[in-house]
């Protein structure tokens, strides 16, 4: 596999820097004190549609042929993916269809369509419904994580993350599909090998986890195993992004429900941000004391999105 090299993730962030945020980070005194670290947490809840998606969408379609932006673009997604997509291809005035599940939160499908999308609802398994839909309509795939451009996309936060924090010991990233890791974590080990990625997933939720054990790409249930970190339930990891994993990523850190929420409560009364459940996921190592942690390390926590509505917030308290 070609890994791409650092110059060509500066190329691909300065083509997608006038349609996305550069989005805070922000330290928290209280955490410091707490835990005797040097915290700061990458706020992309604050990215444009509410989640770091955007960045891989607008990447995907700044790389169509004039060809595929006529016919559309189609993707995938229980939520963010879904809004970045929806959002990207409105920008640009292509046409999109986005498939989602039944049960997709009613807040996300019509964030989602107001976006501009065209959303499709199925019980059946979403990617045998997308490639139909390729076959009669010839719409392009925006693939939620193993795609190349869509990886390269993500890796866009780090360069942001690297303008500010010239040295950093520890990395916490969600993984579902793990495009987002996938990116970020090469181009930080391009920039200084020694940074520590360590990769956070739930337990409900654990595809990534168990593909590493088998050396190959597993799938997952997601109706039959359900998780509050609802954009981390990937139906099956990536050939694309398990090779990342493999050679980028030092560790996946497994947390539990209970544990999720309890960092969500944390983070939204001493951060006063509220992030949806994936992203307070990441906060969970340090919460826990799950991995021994040097005193005053500098550590990064990527709070990767903030789409969760009131009554789901709520319903965890």
């Amino acid at each position: 596999m070609n890994f791409p090299s650092l110059n060509v993730y500066k190329e691909i962030r300065e083509r997608i820097s006038s349609y996305i945020h550069k989005t805070p980070i922000v330290q928290s005194k209280t955490v410091n004190k707490t835990f005797g670290i040097d915290a700061h947490f990458k706020l992309e809840l604050f990215q444009k549609t509410g989640s770091f998606k955007v960045r891989g969408a607008v990447n995907k379609i700044l790389s169509l042929s004039n060809n595929e932006k006529k016919n559309g673009v189609i993707a995938i997604s229980a939520g963010n993916h879904a809004q970045a997509v929806a959002w990207s291809s409105s920008l640009f005035g292509i046409k999109s269809k986005i498939v989602m599940p039944h049960n997709a939160s009613k807040t996300k499908i019509n964030a989602t369509k107001s976006y501009g999308g065209n959303v499709i609802l199925t019980s059946e398994n979403m990617m045998d419904v997308c490639n139909e839909i390729i076959i009669n309509e010839k719409l392009t795939m925006v693939h939620p994580f193993d795609d190349y451009d869509v990886i390269n996309g993500q890796g866009s936060i780090s360069l942001e993350v690297l303008d500010k924090l010239k040295y950093i010991d520890n990395v916490f990233i969600s993984i579902g599909g793990g495009g987002l890791i996938s990116g970020m974590s090469h181009v930080f080990k391009l920039y200084n090998p020694n940074i520590k990625i360590f990769g956070v997933e739930p337990i409900n939720s654990d595809v990534m986890s168990r593909s590493l054990k088998s050396g190959k790409v597993e799938s997952f249930d997601t109706v039959k195993n359900k998780t509050i970190a609802d954009t981390l339930a990937a139906p099956f990891s990536g050939k694309i992004t398990l090779e990342y994993v493999k050679r980028f990523v030092d560790d996946i850190i497994l947390v539990s429900e209970s544990e999720m929420i309890n960092s969500l409560k944390f983070m939204i009364e001493r951060l006063k941000i509220i992030p949806e459940p994936s992203a307070a996921a990441c906060f969970v190592p340090i919460l826990n004391n799950k991995i021994s942690i040097k005193p005053n390390s500098k550590c990064l926590i990527l709070v990767c999105g903030g789409n969760v509505d009131v009554t789901t917030i709520k319903s965890f308290f």
